[in-house]
């Protein structure tokens, strides 16, 4: 079954095409920006030409007779309603998003590691949509994203950009579970479990349940 990637840049793309065909799926890429600093503006200043730049990859997908569009990119997720897209286009579009609800159903203070606050706005939204109880905190840091993109090695990324440090600071603040909220972070997911003690959740791997085979 072949899939479209859609994601923030090409790296990003490239790490879902990898996670698909890890687990047995052809895919085709389609990177909206260059790199995480063009796509971050577009996301938080021109959501309008973001959308409408999402159309267009849409397009080329639907002519090619791709039934599945597999968005890889927490932030483009938030930025774009990606559901309307879906109604409009008809046409199976899947994010993290979509899995974030279970989330919301089983825990109350959920920690949430982002590329910027875009994003974990649209995991907060999402998750008090179905519990409105649910206490988000969030950190975004395209800093972050921008060391994975140079290939900076996982424990040095963890060391330097403190992310030991945050784990326990949301340790502190009694989040039950850590969300993932960008999909270049499980390029670091091991070594970060290793500095922490709550539990951190990767959606990719549920996101494959809504797959339309």
């Amino acid at each position: 079954m072949d899939i479209a990637v859609i994601a923030g840049t090409p790296v990003d793309t490239k790490l879902g095409q990898k996670f698909l065909k890890k687990h047995g799926y052809d895919s085709e890429g389609y990177p909206i920006s260059r790199i995480p600093d063009e796509q971050s503006i577009l996301q938080v200043l021109y959501p309008d030409l973001l959308k409408d730049m999402v159309k267009e990859k849409i397009k080329t997908i639907k002519s090619k007779g791709i039934k599945n569009i597999f968005v890889y990119c927490n932030s483009l997720s938030a930025a774009v309603d990606m559901e309307e897209l879906a109604r409009e286009f008809n046409i199976n579009i899947v994010t993290p998003l979509q899995v974030y609800v279970d989330m919301g159903e089983k825990f109350n203070i959920i920690g949430v590691l982002a590329a910027n606050n875009q994003s974990t706005f649209g995991i907060e939204k999402i998750i008090q949509k179905c519990n409105p109880k649910a206490h988000i905190i969030g950190i975004g840091a395209l800093p972050i994203v921008n060391a994975i993109e140079m290939s900076m090695e996982p424990k040095e990324i963890i060391e330097k950009l403190a992310l030991d440090k945050a784990m326990e600071f949301l340790k502190g603040i009694k989040c039950e579970v850590i969300i993932l909220g960008c999909t270049h972070f499980p390029y670091f997911c091991k070594e970060l479990k290793e500095k922490s003690s709550i539990p951190i959740i990767d959606p990719a791997v549920k996101m494959l349940d809504k797959l339309i085979v």
